[in-house]
């Protein structure tokens, strides 16, 4: 079993935050203001410390973007 995980851990894509933000069509800086505020985290950092994102990460942006949206609507 830990070894069909850490297969799936090395074949899993990582995107910089650059590549994060051209696939959620929004700016790098959108989210570096995401990650200050809590919206976005990186779940991966590479050997240079550098953030990494994965899919889920960033599935995970779009849906806590979204939720936060709809409670500034509501309030």
């Amino acid at each position: 079993m830990h070894e069909l995980w850490y297969r799936l851990m090395a074949e899993e894509r990582l995107y910089s935050i650059t590549e994060a933000a051209a696939k959620l069509g929004v700016s790098p800086a959108t989210i570096a203001t995401w990650i200050r505020l809590g919206i976005a985290k990186a779940s991966r950092q590479d050997e240079l410390g550098r953030n990494r994102y994965t899919d889920y990460d960033l599935v995970e942006m779009e849906r806590r973007f979204h939720e936060r949206q709809a409670r500034k609507r509501t309030r």
